[in-house]
């Protein structure tokens, strides 16, 4: 078949280049239809569970909320891990699912868990939401709104209502959320001494508040001929409406809402703010779908913003503080520079190489071709175009050429020849019987590249999710580039060299590489002994350096965003953190590497985050002239956060962040998880473990999970005392609830918004123990009693949060590392814990974050690498039909290591993932050298030629097409390797090890072979061929 289908490109050779030039547009075309992203979709399907109890404190949230939920939700299909948070007022719940469940389906799972859950849960409180799906680097764009004049509530109302429903039809957007102003409430704030006067009770208030602002349906009225819709309209549509409604009737009086209450509109109780460079503001979130292409949705909200602008208030300032598509730009310029420069660098050592612009043509039309197709079948995988699938290609600019160079080289050899025999054969004969000769070496490569690259996709979670695309970005086109070496090559070599007279002479290029390689050679078939020692030396040197690499799980991302999550002690205020916030936001104000500082502190509403009042979120944007020097300014914020007392920050960039989120649940790269059932045990052994981890030198950022007890005001009921006033418990509850924490009584309609009608207490009257005391409760017999009568009040302490993942309580000991490789510092941690920390039985620690999928990356590949060499080993015997001359090009793979790891340690000293990638890229290109050479010298020894001979002449023939493709892999790579960026972070270790492994195999290879064969000659060579290898004077007459 396939020698059909060469004979066919042959003589149909004007269609294969048609039907190429059609597959190019198409492939063009296809481009630009292409999804473009960051990266590929990293996290698991995850579904969030937000259930909202106002004033319930965060042991009782835990046991009557988070608990019922996460027993419903345990068992259910697919589910990997269960974490909860169980806060002042708010249960959020994170249930992850395995990797291959669909996210839809992944929903519709929990909203059926959900109901049977339902029943379970208290009456009073909200049902529990499910968030809308989103991704971990979902956040798309981020707006500042300020305000000159107009007050933050009425900028906070032009958001909720414009922004928010306008944004939220732009397709591709999943959610919404707005942090800071003020949110506008119609309140009735009660005041107990006319309560007291006018001989009214709460309960009356609530009552009268709530019938003030109802409609009612009156039905129709029907004649003959016409319906009429009867409306009974009791809606309040001002705040003076509310003011005139009526409570009760004393001594034929009316007593109003306006008697007994302040009735105004006023900002609702704060949980959340924002602030944009030391101005509040309102911060607005943008998120996008999963499936969502960050460009397109990016693009339509910014139009989006644009058609709403000009209705706002003019001196309404709109600022945009993150745009995610900004890293996407630079990283997919960047990526696409080093294609381009790649491209140029490899057309550049052809044309040097080949000095013939058709020669040229004929390999350089792999290049577009196999990339282009390479595209269009990632595509029909579904995947888009992201850094990993474009550093797949990049890394693959090299060896696409490869089959191309050696088909088109052996075909102008051919070719050559045919010319200066005396009865040449038709030149079509010469192409295809040059292609047969190489192809199977070309197949056999392409299938060594295939085995090799099997490890990658044995990787599993975020590692697997990353570099999947790479590899196969690298394997398809690969796989192109042998189709095109097997059609297009052929038809263009049968179309521009086999009529044309071809010079006779070798490139000077040729000839200086021969000039500089022939001594060499002959040194190293002569003394092959120095030349083993000098490889055996290397490789134990290599050996020796790699134990002191040191180890991280990716290289760290060049973002400009910085995301900087700030806890205060638990128990502040929302004041304190904006006054913490507004610090810093200061002190950054004049720093030109900072463009600008956001503060989102707290919680808004339908936000992931249950975070309390006491944690903030420092977002940055690096300027230009802080991206010179990144590392110094993530210092400079790092030092401004050390000034403020009480406040422990992680400084981390916005994608970093969020993967450490997705590998262990915790946004720093190191987590120490301690579990067990006792809040005040695991205090206890956290704290021990911070200590032992502060004295481990390159730890940053070094934090204990704030799960503390923090001061409570607790009303413990006495039920004997109620009793004798006929009170209930229930009832005395509903009136702290109204009294204290506010009761929404229904919701005003203005605008097409709707507004909370809440009944309080005035704050002068709930400020303090001593009022509350005196709060005046109603009793059955309208008799009045302050709380004290029936209640005992006095200060406690409660948790302030209850974290728990997999059903079991935790409290996380986290930290980032500056300044060191990862592996050595959890070494060190590790060791200090087992040293220091005693854990009592029921107690265990886990350690999770990015050194363990790099333990678990590492273990994936060294044990399906070995697999995946073995395969290779077999792959060579059928090719070689030699044990002896399989191991001899298997010795390539040692020698391809030397380079690598010595280049590593030149450039950083850092093995990661991406490193160890590169080292599986390199194998296949090195024994696909070692092949070319050892098949010519089989072919040259089955015909009885002398062993010196052999070894010289086959060398020095295969020199040109090594060189050529060993050039072309190796410095495809450098634009890669040169200067860093976006997009370059994950590529670059892995195109430095390709490099350098390279440079130092090829050497080694042209050298190595040789000399193996001149040293082991006699288990190498089929023993007919002995006696004639023996024979001195033949030996002597090629030597000289």
């Amino acid at each position: 078949m396939l020698n059909s289908i060469l004979k066919w490109s042959i003589v149909q050779r004007w269609l294969v280049v048609l039907g190429a030039i059609i597959v190019t547009v198409l492939g063009i075309y296809n481009l630009t239809q292409m999804p473009l992203d960051v990266f590929p979709n990293f996290a698991p399907p995850q579904v969030e569970i937000q259930t909202e109890a106002p004033g319930l404190a965060p042991e009782e949230v835990e046991s009557l909320i988070t608990l019922p939920i996460e027993s419903a939700i345990n068992g259910t299909p697919g589910v990997t891990t269960v974490r909860s948070s169980s806060a002042v007022g708010i249960s959020v719940v994170k249930v992850i699912f395995s990797w291959d469940t669909n996210v839809f389906q992944a929903r519709q799972l929990v909203t059926e868990r959900l109901q049977q859950a339902q029943s379970k849960l208290p009456q009073n409180i909200e049902p529990p939401q499910i968030s809308p799906t989103s991704s971990p680097i979902g956040t798309v764009l981020q707006y500042a709104f300020t305000a000159e004049t107009t007050p933050l509530m009425e900028v906070r109302r032009l958001v909720d209502r414009d922004i928010t429903n306008r944004l939220l039809a732009v397709p591709g957007v999943s959610q919404v959320i707005a942090y800071g102003g003020d949110i506008r409430q119609y309140q009735v704030l009660v005041d107990p001494a006319k309560l007291k006067a006018f001989n009214v009770s709460l309960a009356e208030v609530t009552a009268a508040a709530q019938t003030a602002n109802t409609n009612a349906a009156g039905g129709f009225l029907v004649s003959p001929d016409q319906e009429l819709l009867i409306r009974g309209i009791g809606r309040i549509s001002s705040i003076e409406e509310l003011k005139q409604s009526v409570v009760t009737a004393r001594n034929g009086k009316p007593v109003l809402l306006s008697d007994v209450a302040d009735v105004q509109i006023g900002a609702a109780l704060q949980r959340g703010d924002g602030s944009f460079n030391g101005q509040r503001a309102v911060v607005v979130m943008v998120n996008k779908q999963p499936q969502a292409d960050t460009p397109t949705v990016t693009k339509a909200i910014e139009a989006a913003i644009a058609d709403i602008l000009p209705s706002l208030p003019k001196d309404v300032k709109v600022t945009v503080s993150f745009r995610q598509q900004n890293f996407i730009d630079d990283a997919i310029k960047n990526v696409e520079d080093s294609l381009r420069d790649g491209i140029i660098i490899v057309s550049v050592i052809l044309v040097l190489f080949l000095m013939n612009w058709r020669t040229a043509v004929i390999t350089l039309s792999a290049i577009p071709l196999s990339i282009l197709v390479g595209l269009l079948i990632l595509n029909w995988f579904g995947q888009g175009i992201n850094t990993m699938t474009l550093g797949g290609l990049a890394v693959a600019i090299g060896s696409v050429v490869d089959d191309s160079i050696v088909d088109m080289e052996n075909a102008y050899r051919g070719l050559r020849k045919n010319q200066l025999a005396g009865n040449p054969v038709h030149p079509f004969q010469v192409v295809y019987d040059t292609s047969v000769e190489v192809r199977v070496s070309v197949l056999f490569s392409t299938i060594i590249i295939a085995v090799v690259f099997a490890p990658i996709f044995t990787l599993t979670g975020v590692e697997g999710r990353i570099f999947a695309p790479m590899g196969v970005a690298y394997l398809v086109s690969i796989f192109a580039s042998t189709l095109v070496a097997m059609t297009l090559s052929p038809a263009l070599c049968a179309i521009l060299l086999a009529n044309r007279r071809l010079p006779e002479d070798e490139t000077w290029i040729s000839r200086w590489s021969q000039r500089l390689y022939r001594p060499l050679l002959r040194f190293s078939i002569r003394v092959p002994s120095v030349i083993l020692a000098i490889a055996v030396a290397l490789f134990v040197a290599s050996a020796i350096v790699l134990p002191s690499l040191g180890r991280v799980f990716l290289p760290e991302f060049q973002e400009r965003s910085l995301v900087n999550a700030m806890l205060l002690y638990p128990g502040v205020s929302l004041e304190a953190t904006n006054k913490s916030g507004m610090a810093i936001q200061e002190a950054l104000k004049g720093d030109p590497r900072i463009e600008s500082v956001q503060l989102r502190s707290g919680r808004a509403p339908g936000d992931a985050d249950a975070g309390g009042v006491n944690l903030g979120h420092v977002d940055m944007e690096i300027s230009d002239e802080g991206m010179k020097d990144r590392e110094a300014t993530i210092e400079k914020v790092r030092a401004e956060f050390a000034k403020l007392p009480g406040v422990a920050p992680s400084i981390g960039g916005f994608i970093s962040h969020r993967m450490d989120e997705v590998l262990s649940g915790v946004r720093s790269a190191i987590a120490v998880k301690i579990f067990g059932p006792e809040l005040e045990e695991l205090r206890s052994i956290g704290a021990e473990v911070q200590t032992a981890m502060s004295s481990v030198q390159g730890v940053v950022d070094l934090q204990l999970e704030p799960q503390v007890p923090i001061r409570q005001v607790q009303i413990q009921f006495d039920r004997p005392a109620a009793a004798r006033y006929g009170l209930s418990v229930g009832q005395l509850a509903e009136t702290i609830e109204t009294a204290l924490n506010g009761q929404v009584v229904s919701q005003v309609l203005r605008e097409q918004q709707l507004f909370d009608l809440l009944v309080w207490l005035k704050p002068s009257d709930r400020n303090n123990l001593e009022t509350i005391r005196n709060l005046l409760v109603d009793t059955p017999n309208g008799q009045k009693i302050p709380l004290a009568t029936v209640a005992n009040i006095d200060y406690g302490t409660g948790p302030n949060t209850i974290n728990r993942e997999n059903v079991s309580r935790l409290i996380v000991v986290s930290a980032n590392v500056s300044g060191r490789d990862l592996g050595s510092v959890i070494e060190d941690i590790r060791a200090n814990v087992k040293q220091q920390v005693q854990l009592p039985s029921g107690y265990f620690i886990q350690y999770g974050g990015q050194f363990e999928s790099e333990q678990r990356a590492t273990q994936n590949l060294l044990v399906f690498g070995t697999l995946a060499i073995v395969v290779i080993a077999v792959l060579m015997y059928f090719a070689v039909k030699s044990i002896s001359a399989m191991l001899m090009i298997m010795i390539n793979l040692p020698l391809a290591l030397v380079g690598g790891i010595f280049s590593v340690a030149l450039g950083g000293g850092v093995l990661s993932v991406a490193s160890m990638v590169g080292f599986i890229t390199l194998f296949g290109v090195a024994t696909r050298n070692g092949l070319l050479l050892v098949e010519n010298y089989n072919a040259k020894l089955a015909k009885g030629m002398p062993l010196k001979t052999v070894l010289f002449e086959g060398s020095m023939e295969r020199l040109a097409a090594i060189l050529m493709t060993a050039l072309t892999s190796a410095l495809g790579m450098v634009p890669l390797v040169i200067g860093s960026g976006a997009g370059k972070e994950i590529l670059q270790p892995l195109a430095i090890v390709v490099l350098g492994g390279l440079f130092t195999s090829t050497a080694l290879t042209l050298l190595v072979l040789p000399a193996l064969y001149s040293q082991f000659s006699r288990f190498l060579i089929p023993k007919r061929n002995v006696s004639i290898v023996e024979d001195s004077k033949v030996v002597g007459a090629v030597s000289e």
